[in-house]
Parts: C-alpha cells; sequence; structure tokens
C-alpha cells in the first residue's frame, strides 16, 4: 500500500513521529518503576524497626525478591512470545501495582515479604518485555536509540527513587516508599491499554496454546535460577561449607540438569538453546554477565573505604553513587545513537575499555586520595556502562527473530541479575577473606584504627579492582566475540 510504504520511508529515514516517542516512554516505565525499588535498601532499617523485626527477617524482602525475579524472566520471555508480549506487559503492571498497594498496608513483616515476591512476579515481566517491545517498536536504523533512552530512563529511576525514599523517610512513613509508586503504576497501566495498543501483540494464538505452554519447564528453570540465588546468599550470611549451602546448590544444579534434558526432548521449549550458540547472544550474554560482576565492587567495597579509611559522610558516599547513575543516564542513549550510527559491536567494547581502564586505576588509590579522585573514577565507570549497556542490549535484540523478542530480553536481563549477585559473594568474600588473612584481630569495620590494618585493607581493596578489572577484560573479549558474530551473520568483513 502506498500508505505503508510511505511511513516505513520515513521511520528507515530516521524521522519517526512523537507518537512513537510517547509509546517508548510508556514502555520505558517498566524499566523505570523496576529501578525504584533502590529505595527498598534504604528503607530496609526503618522497615526492620518499626515491626520489631531482625536484620536477617527484613533482609529475607531481598533474597525472595531477587530470586523470584531471576527464576521468573526466562518464563516471561518465553509468555511474551507465546501469548503477546503486550499482554504480559500489562499482567507485569498490574501484579506490581498490587504488590505496592498491599506491602503499603501490610500488618506484619511476613505479610510484607509475602507480597514482595507478587511483586517479583511483575517486576520479572516489565525487565523481561519492555526491550522486546521497545525493538518490536523501532525500525533497526534507531534501535539502539530507543533502547539507549531506554536504559538511561532506568537509571534515572535510581536516582528519583534514592532522593524520594531519603525525602519519604523523613517526612512521612516507610509505607510511602510503595504507595508513592501508584500514580506512575496507573499512568503507565493506562497508557500501555491505550497508546501501545497496535504493538507487541501475537495474533492467531491457536486454542490449547495455554495448556501447551512448557510448564513444567517453567518451574525447573525457576528453581534452578532461584536455587542457585538462594545458594549464594547462604554462602554470603553462614558461609561456603554448610549443609544449607550445599543443599540448595545442588537442587539448583539438578533442576539445571533436567530442564537442559527437557528443553532439548520437547517440540515447543520454554527456551531454545541454539539462540545462546549464536556468537552474537552468547558473546552479550557473557560480556553482560562480567561486565556487573566486575563493576560491581564500585557498590559493596568502595562503601568501606569511602566511610572507613577516608571518614567521608553517608552524604558523600550517595553523591558519587548518584555521580554514576547520573553518567549512565546521560550515556546510555548517547551510546545508543552511536550504535545505530557505527555499529553495536565498537560502542560495547569501546565502553567496556573505559570501564576497565577505570577500574584499574582504582588500585592507584590510597588512604590519603581525595575525594575528587574518586568522583572521576565513579563518572568514567558511568560512562563506560552507559555506552555499554545500550549498545550490548541492541546487539543482543537485534540478532533475535521476532518470535524470540522475549527471550532476547530474558538473556540481557538475567546476565545482570546473576553477575550482581555473583560479584557481592565471589568478590565480597576475596575481599575480606584477604584483609582478615593479614589483620585478623581487627575487624574490617575498624579498619582505620592503626597503619597495619589500614595497609592490610588497602592491599585487599586494590587485588579486589584488579579482579573487577580482570572480569571486565572477559567481558571485552567475549563482546569481541559477539561483534565477530554480528560481522559473519552480516557478511561484513571484520577490519
Amino acid at each position: 500500500m502506498p500508505g505503508t510504504e510511505k511511513e516505513s520511508d520515513k521511520s528507515s529515514s530516521g524521522s519517526l513521529t512523537w507518537i512513537q516517542w510517547v509509546q517508548l516512554l510508556v514502555v520505558s516505565s517498566g524499566v523505570f518503576l523496576s529501578a525504584l525499588d533502590v529505595s527498598v535498601n534504604v528503607a530496609l532499617p526503618r522497615i526492620s524497626e518499626y515491626f520489631y523485626s531482625s536484620p536477617s527477617t527484613t533482609y529475607l524482602m531481598i533474597i525472595f525478591y531477587l530470586g523470584t525475579t531471576v527464576g521468573l524472566q526466562l518464563t516471561m520471555g518465553r509468555a511474551g512470545d507465546v501469548f503477546g508480549l503486550r499482554k504480559i506487559f500489562i499482567l507485569g503492571l498490574v501484579a506490581y501495582s498490587l504488590a505496592m498497594m498491599a506491602i503499603g498496608f501490610s500488618p506484619t513483616i511476613q505479610s510484607v515479604v509475602g507480597f514482595r515476591v507478587l511483586q517479583a512476579v511483575g517486576n520479572s515481566a516489565l525487565l523481561v518485555i519492555a526491550p522486546a517491545l521497545a525493538t518490536s517498536l523501532f525500525p533497526s536504523e534507531v534501535r539502539g536509540r530507543a533502547l539507549g533512552v531506554m536504559t538511561g530512563v532506568g537509571s534515572i529511576g535510581m536516582i528519583v527513587g534514592t532522593l524520594y525514599a531519603g525525602i519519604a523517610l523523613e517526612y512521612v512513613s516507610w509505607r510511602w516508599i510503595f504507595f508513592g509508586r501508584m500514580p506512575i503504576c496507573i499512568l503507565a497501566i493506562i497508557g500501555s491499554l491505550t497508546i501501545i495498543r497496535g504493538v507487541g501483540n501475537r495474533p492467531n494464538i491457536k486454542p490449547g496454546t495455554l495448556a501447551n505452554f512448557d510448564w513444567i519447564g517453567a518451574g525447573l528453570v525457576f528453581f534452578c535460577l532461584s536455587g542457585f540465588v538462594a545458594t549464594i546468599n547462604s554462602a554470603t550470611a553462614i558461609g561456603w561449607f554448610r549443609v544449607e549451602t550445599f543443599a540448595s546448590l545442588g537442587f539448583s544444579i539438578v533442576a539445571g540438569i533436567f530442564f537442559v534434558r527437557r528443553q532439548s526432548t520437547i517440540t515447543d521449549p520454554l527456551f531454545n538453546f541454539r539462540l545462546v550458540n549464536n556468537l552474537t547472544v552468547g558473546g552479550g550474554f557473557c560480556s553482560n554477565l562480567f561486565l556487573y560482576m566486575g563493576s560491581f565492587v564500585n557498590f559493596f567495597i568502595l562503601p568501606y573505604f569511602v566511610g572507613e579509611i577516608m571518614g567521608a559522610s553517608s552524604f558523600v558516599l550517595g553523591v558519587f553513587l548518584l555521580l554514576n547513575a547520573v553518567s549512565v543516564s546521560v550515556f546510555s542513549p548517547i551510546g545508543g545513537y552511536l550504535s545505530d550510527r557505527v555499529g553495536s559491536g565498537i560502542i560495547t567494547v569501546s565502553g567496556l575499555v573505559i570501564v576497565f581502564l577505570a577500574l584499574i586505576s582504582y588500585t592507584t588509590l590510597g588512604s590519603d586520595s581525595s575525594l575528587l579522585e574518586i568522583a572521576v573514577r565513579m563518572l568514567f565507570v558511568g560512562i563506560g556502562m552507559g555506552l555499554f549497556q545500550s549498545a550490548n542490549l541492541s546487539l543482543i535484540m537485534g540478532t533475535m527473530p521476532s518470535s524470540d523478542l522475549g527471550s532476547g530480553g530474558a538473556v540481557s536481563s538475567i546476565s545482570r541479575g546473576l553477575g550482581s549477585v555473583t560479584a557481592v559473594t565471589l568478590l565480597g568474600w576475596m575481599f575480606t577473606s584477604i584483609y582478615e588473612a593479614k589483620s585478623p584481630s581487627v575487624d574490617i569495620l575498624e579498619a582505620s584504627s592503626n597503619a597495619d590494618s589500614i595497609a592490610s585493607f588497602m592491599n585487599a581493596f586494590q587485588i579486589s579492582y584488579i579482579a573487577g578489572a580482570a572480569l571486565v577484560l572477559l567481558a571485552i573479549v567475549a563482546s569481541a566475540v559477539a561483534w565477530l558474530g554480528l560481522k559473519r551473520s552480516q557478511n561484513i568483513p571484520v577490519n
């Protein structure tokens, strides 16, 4: 049709209609809502105090939330591919919204933890389906730009969540950490029902599709991934060589083996492992995983250095984290734009190189370093991550067939979640072990008490950042492999 052809030409030139950008903002609201959850971490002490619950009990809010989110993402991605991306996105918004109200009115800490599981159901859908919807919404010529905007909106959500948490806890109640999100939830649901009505629908769903969905596989992958998260948390809380840790690890491995076997024998698997065999998808997954493992040292090791060794306040640390989030939000759209212009492969590698060099530079810090030196490093880590995130997401989503966009979103989201969770355990364990080996008599929270313990701390700090940089180096290799796979698929000579 002439009208359709004209619109297609308009899209391919990059001159998109305003309604498409409004649709992108609606889709990005899912990532924004998910990012707001950083405010819950800030509110944990207040919630624990309100219910007179121990920190270990209150911390279940995080454990159950992370485990359920990671465990359901592959299922949500496949459900979006089978039943329609828009339907699953709306389902996620509704579940998330109901959980916000329920948590806000919860009478006990046990009910709060339970409704956090419901929130995780919604969160898993939002994280997975949002990039799939954005990919289906925009033509390939501007896909990176769109995904970059969406990633930037997510980073803004972290900034808003942190600032709002401080205000809410200061002037009202912790319950408004959850109630305060309801206007955004309602607007997102209305927008999904109206503005993106023609996007991400699955035409001609055959009768019996619901019954034929791989529910057994969904259960197996949930137990595998959530069991892994439980193993990581158990190892952190009570130690590696404990019955509970080995039990959850064994449970995760057995469920994973049965899941992989099942996917290779049924006609309509929950996840097609041939997608991961693709160099671009496999390399993109691994680079995302290694980046989040390596760069996460800034979020659980740097605070000890800033607070204990440098003696800076929590406000200063908040400014550092804010700088990182702002630079990610600014450079994510830039990375997406550049990936559209020069290619996703070169931008992913460039972003990772910046992160690698920034992490290596942390090893030159000393106990007498200035706050400005840290601020500059945080800024550059954010710049590199911003460039990488949008370009890598575009790389993965651009490779996925239209029938597997939900699975592509799941691959990207799971790699980030597993990378962050694993980093806290492995690098955190390594950091404390190295410190305690040289200063066993001085608690790490009192490391600034004498010169020897400060030296032990700095030694552990530098080795941890070298390990983080090494992981990012692996991410560079994986991203180069993904770039090579993209070049081969496009039959473009590699320079």
